[in-house]
């Protein structure tokens, strides 16, 4: 009777261990349709920038400026005054000089106001360098030569990356290479001790060995970007349609989804050929990303709905706060391309690349509410 009653026992307890590990595993992801959010708008932007003539491809609101990185000309970044929308000069000169820029050379907007000026996070992993560029004594100089205050070098080999944030703990987080072969979805180094960590690569895709490195990264591909004041990390993935909060670990706090895509083994490799047109039909995902104290911003990577596929000018972007709630959903009549919140004035700033645009969209009342 006794042996009877500790195998009850035994049994509840496993039960009700299996099941709280099961709800504590679960409590991490939060799923939003376009039905649970407070506010659907469709939003007008207003064409700022009018006067200039660069092909501006990504925005970013630094500090009291607005900088934009373009894809062609003399020059990578332009920098604009936030308020007039002057013009304030050139940063970061193309060549293969001493002092030049190859292509890539970037940044995801990281800064921080110091009493010397506004520093800029800057990296080319061409080279291997981590700049903090001084922004304010660069424009002060009338040259587009950066001026560096501060170079991490990073060894390719033993840590590629293709993104890069400085956590406020000093390390460095980054995304993996293209053809990084033991990938994960993030991972971090400290430059003192050189120690290093990952993330696993999820969500899980049957037979992933069989695929090729590059192919994994157009898989995993992700927008990337970091809370302005903590040691939190967000990924909206490119196919997957989810947006995973990281600490500084790195480990995942938060998942919001949508659909079914964003599940284990949803997709099997198998049934992937590289050497057809195998990425557009997964498409379910994100292809912009910002982030600001309370909000959390995302770009659909579908830009239509509809049987029209040809159709342009329509992309939706999704407004959650830091705990996966939804907060907007706005519907926009133009092809964005990235994104940017200046959440202290309620703007949100964006580019149209394809029609050589940069709007500001109003959308102060909305977040206060």
């Amino acid at each position: 009777m006794k042996n009877f009653k500790f195998k009850v026992n035994w049994f509840l307890m496993c039960f009700i261990f299996g099941l709280a590990s099961n709800l504590m595993g679960q409590s991490i992801i939060t799923k939003v349709s376009k039905r649970n959010f407070p506010v659907v708008k469709k939003i007008k932007g207003e064409e700022i920038l009018l006067d200039d003539y660069n092909h501006h491809h990504h925005i970013f609101v630094v500090g009291d400026y607005l900088l934009t990185l373009v894809n062609s000309g003399p020059h990578n970044y332009h920098v604009f005054d936030k308020k007039t929308y002057k013009y304030l000069g050139p940063i970061g000169i193309r060549g293969e000089g001493p002092n030049e820029w190859q292509i890539p050379q970037t940044t995801l907007g990281q800064y921080e106001k110091t009493k010397d000026g506004l520093l800029l996070w800057n990296y080319d992993y061409l080279r291997g360098n981590f700049n903090k560029i001084n922004l304010t004594k660069t424009l002060a100089s009338k040259s587009a030569n950066p001026i560096i205050e501060n170079t991490i070098r990073i060894n390719m080999r033993e840590f590629p990356y293709f993104q890069l944030f400085q956590g406020n703990n000093g390390r460095i987080y980054a995304t993996s290479w293209i053809y990084e072969q033991n990938r994960g979805r993030l991972k971090y180094l400290d430059p003192e001790t050189k120690a290093s960590k990952k993330s696993d690569l999820f969500p899980k895709t049957k037979n992933a060995h069989i695929l090729p490195s590059e192919v994994l990264n157009s898989l995993y591909g992700a927008s990337f970007d970091k809370h302005p004041s903590k040691d939190k990390y967000v990924q909206a993935t490119f196919v997957f349609n989810r947006i995973d909060i990281f600490d500084e670990n790195p480990k995942v706090v938060k998942s919001i989804v949508d659909g079914d895509n964003w599940q284990d083994n949803y997709y099997d490799a198998k049934e992937i050929n590289p050497a057809e047109r195998w990425l557009p039909p997964m498409i379910k995902g994100y292809d912009g990303l910002s982030v600001s104290e309370n909000f959390i911003v995302a770009l659909e990577a579908k830009r239509y709905i509809g049987p029209d596929e040809k159709k342009e000018n329509e992309s939706f972007v999704r407004v959650y706060n830091w705990d996966g709630k939804p907060v907007a959903f706005f519907e926009i009549e133009h092809d964005l391309s990235s994104i940017d919140l200046d959440e202290a004035n309620g703007i949100l700033y964006a580019t149209d690349y394809t029609h050589e645009l940069v709007l500001k969209f109003d959308i102060n009342q909305i977040l206060k509410r």
